[in-house]
């Protein structure tokens, strides 16, 4: 007879295989031979305090750290498996614990499957009986049909007294005393349902002379028609006061999405904190990521000074710890789940963005790091975390949080950015050329003017890329005293280019005189440069700019006639 710690091994060698799609045929001769092994008895494994038991025996094997991490990862408690089970739903158990949880738990998938012979409870749920040996059969545990039936109250034993006082014993009837009964009175017969007069009318009355029949102790009295009426009439008002809330993360979500505020709005609150908690600790980041986005969406739509809004942001608020935060942060790199993540994030606050800007840091991968850079995009509170993180010793951290800081304008790091441009790592100087032309405001102009004096072309052309926009005029006249400065081509053409996207007065009074055969700042242009001047008079489009293009439709210079024409066309094009 096999031993409990032979099975324990055999099974958690199974369950360690079944994760491996290439080893089909170890699959099925460990399969066969943990089949062989149930043959004998049955066996219930019972996880506690992370220690595995078989029939109430402890099993220590070093093999079985696998197979209790799988466990555990599912939220399972307790597996109780028949004598001899069937192979497809052995089979199944051990395909459903191979895999990653869902949103259901462990047991319906388990019972989805088909293996409803396999009995299992979570984590936290009682277990089966054990064997008392040890290692004798389990004896199944099978509910009656009135189990799940209220018990009735008995008056008294032996069957003296039996049923239910206020509905099976009956008032007596005595000469000159009203009736006495516990039932609602029936309706007006104009109300009244057909056959429900009948019914109140016919109920049979007692007298002293006339004692009812003594019952038996196996037979319970059937309650009289009457009662039986008034109660169902009476049942649906009794019961709407307090109607429970639906089970499930599906169906709170649903009736608050139904009615956002609801009486009952506290109750389903409290279920969705409740149901939260549950699923992080039985690591269903799915369903905890659910509902938080779920909540935070329906606040999103109720009004902000609201009492309703109010128990929202409450409820948000305790179910966002630390730990769901780590958990949903942990799941904004999966495409599918990257938009409710990066809401929840959001409404999560500065918690998310100390985690999101830990994995920023510690992100093995480019695609992990872009995931954590994006969600902190979209971060509306707690950046201020961003500006202490430019001062970080690793150069990569300096370099994307300079980036970051860039997207979102943050015009309180541009101090911290300025500190920055003397840094040792080009790639660091680049960054932050390309965060402060991205702010671009009269305060970033005259560190603008220090990356554009940079020995790096690389970095003088971050801040032409980087300037664009309204934003920017102030940043006009710094670029055109840069121009006279810049001897690389390329910075020259994008530079001007930045003049366009600017697009002020100043700007395209410079752009004029760029787009000019000759002129006071180079004397005889290249045409590669009045070509970029005509490109940059079709993106300022002003009245000014358009009337130059005009002007240049007709220039001596073939590229620049046929620039300013192919200029012209376009913007027609697009008031048209």
């Amino acid at each position: 007879m096999a031993t409990l710690d032979t099975i324990a091994t055999r099974l958690a060698r199974c369950v360690e295989l079944f994760r491996d799609p290439g080893a089909k045929q170890a699959q099925k001769a460990e399969f066969r031979a943990l089949l062989g092994l149930l043959q004998d008895l049955p066996v219930t494994l019972t996880l506690a305090a992370g220690r595995l038991e078989l029939n109430g025996v402890p099993c220590t094997s070093p093999a079985l750290t696998g197979l209790i991490q799988r466990l555990d990862l599912h939220g399972v408690g307790t597996i109780a498996l028949p004598q001899n089970p069937a192979p497809a739903q052995l089979f199944d158990l051990l395909r459903v614990l191979a895999e990653q949880p869902g949103l259901e738990d462990f047991a319906a998938r388990l019972s989805g499957s088909g293996a409803a012979g396999i009995r299992v409870t979570s984590a936290g749920e009682a277990p089966p009986r054990p064997p008392q040996d040890g290692v004798g059969p389990v004896a199944p545990v099978i509910p009656s049909p009135d189990a799940a039936r209220p018990a009735v109250p008995t008056l008294g034993t032996d069957g003296i007294l039996r049923g239910e006082a206020m509905r099976d014993i009956r008032s007596v009837q005595l000469s000159g005393v009203p009736m006495v009964t516990h039932d609602p009175p029936p309706p007006p017969a104009a109300r009244a349902l057909p056959g429900e007069q009948a019914a109140h009318s016919d109920e049979p009355t007692f007298s002293p002379s006339h004692a009812p029949t003594p019952q038996t102790p196996s037979t319970a009295p059937a309650p009289p028609a009457a009662s039986t009426a008034g109660r169902s009439a009476a049942a649906p008002r009794a019961a709407a006061p307090s109607r429970q809330p639906p089970a499930g993360a599906a169906g709170v979500l649903g009736e608050l999405e139904r009615d956002p505020a609801g009486v009952n709005v506290g109750d389903l609150l409290a279920t969705v904190i409740e149901q939260a908690e549950s699923a992080l600790k039985r690591n269903r980041l799915e369903e905890v990521l659910r509902l938080v986005a779920g909540i935070a969406r329906i606040e999103e739509r109720l009004p902000e000074a609201s009492g309703a809004r109010r128990q929202y942001g409450i409820a948000l608020r305790r179910i966002c710890t630390k730990p769901v935060v780590e958990a949903i942060a942990r799941l904004v790199g999966a495409p599918k789940h990257r938009a409710e993540a990066t809401l929840a994030l959001r409404r999560a606050g500065a918690d998310a963005v100390e985690v999101l800007l830990g994995m920023l840091v510690a992100a093995p991968g480019m695609s992990e790091r872009r995931a954590a850079f994006d969600a902190l995009t979209q971060m509306t509170q707690g950046t201020e975390q961003l500006v202490q993180m430019l001062d970080h010793h690793e150069w990569f951290v300096v370099r994307n949080v300079a980036e970051l800081v860039g997207e979102l304008g943050m015009e309180d790091a541009i101090p911290a950015l300025s500190r920055q441009l003397d840094h040792a790592d080009e790639r660091v100087r680049k960054a932050v050329a390309l965060g402060l032309a991205k702010i671009g405001s009269r305060n970033a102009a005259e560190p603008l003017r220090r990356a554009l004096r940079d020995k790096s072309p690389e970095v003088r052309m971050q801040v032409a890329l980087g300037i664009g926009g309204r934003k920017s005029s102030a940043l006009a006249m710094p670029l055109v005293v840069a121009m006279d400065e810049e001897t690389d081509e390329a910075v020259q053409r994008e530079l001007v280019l930045a003049l366009g996207r600017i697009g002020s007065p100043d700007a395209v009074q410079a752009l004029i005189k760029f787009a000019q055969p000759t002129g006071r700042i180079f004397g005889r242009k290249p045409a590669g440069l009045r070509v970029a001047a005509v490109e940059a008079l079709r993106l300022a489009a002003t009245p000014a700019a358009v009337g130059t293009l005009q002007g240049l439709s007709d220039d001596g210079d073939k590229q620049v006639r046929a620039a300013a024409r192919a200029a012209l066309t376009e913007l027609k094009r697009k008031r048209s």
